[in-house]
C-alpha cells in the first residue's frame, strides 16, 4: 500500500496534481472487528490518510465488516425523506396519483441486490415502506400489511427486492462475459 501511495506522490509530482488526505481514506476489511490495524498509518504528500470503518461509495455504504446494516438503514431514510417530499409537494392530487409518483419516484432501491435477503433490517425498509404507502392513500395504519399491497396492486416490498435479486443472479449467469458469469 505504501509503495503504491508513493507512485501516486510521484505522478503527482510529475504532473501537478495535489491529493487531498482529508477526501481519502483508508479501511481494514475484515469480517469481524480487528484491532490490529489501529497504530498503521498511511501517509500521501506528508499528510495522514484517516482510517475509517465505514464510508459512502459510489451511493453505498461500506463497512469495515462488510454489514449492510449501515447501507439499508441509509436507504431506508431515504426512502422515508422522497416519500415525504411526495406527499408534501402534491398534497393536492389524488392518492392514486400519488401512488404513481411514490412508485416512480421512491422505490429505486439502488445497490438492493447486494443485500442479504435474510438480515434482520430488511424488515426495518419494509416497514417503512408499507407505512408510507398506507399515508400516501390514507389508509389507517392498522391496515394489513397484505391489504396495503394489494390495493396498491404492488408486490410486498420484500418479495419485489428477491425478484430483482433472482434478476440480477440470472442476468449474471447469462453474461457473454466469462468474469461475471464466474
Amino acid at each position: 500500500m505504501r509503495l503504491q501511495l508513493q507512485i501516486c506522490e510521484d505522478y503527482a509530482r510529475e504532473y501537478r496534481i495535489v491529493f487531498n488526505a482529508t477526501k481519502s481514506a483508508t479501511m481494514f476489511i475484515a469480517r469481524r472487528k480487528v484491532r490490529i490495524y489501529d497504530d498503521l498509518q498511511f501517509l500521501i504528500d506528508g499528510k495522514r490518510i484517516p482510517t475509517v470503518e465505514e464510508l459512502p461509495h459510489l451511493g453505498h455504504i461500506v463497512t469495515s465488516t462488510l454489514d449492510k446494516k449501515s447501507d439499508i438503514l441509509a436507504k431506508r431514510n431515504s426512502l422515508c425523506g422522497k416519500i415525504n417530499n411526495v406527499l408534501c409537494y402534491f398534497t393536492k392530487c389524488d392518492p392514486f396519483v400519488k401512488l404513481k409518483l411514490v412508485r416512480s419516484y421512491c422505490s429505486d432501491f439502488y445497490g438492493s441486490v447486494l443485500w442479504e435477503m435474510s438480515h434482520n433490517t430488511i424488515e426495518s425498509i419494509c416497514v417503512a415502506w408499507r407505512k408510507g404507502l398506507r399515508r400516501t392513500l390514507s389508509l389507517p395504519y392498522c391496515t394489513h400489511s397484505p391489504l396495503v399491497a394489494a390495493i396498491c396492486d404492488f408486490l410486498p416490498l420484500r418479495d419485489e427486492l428477491v425478484c430483482r435479486c433472482a434478476s440480477f443472479i440470472s442476468k449474471c449467469l447469462l453474461s457473454d462475459n466469462g468474469v461475471v458469469r464466474a
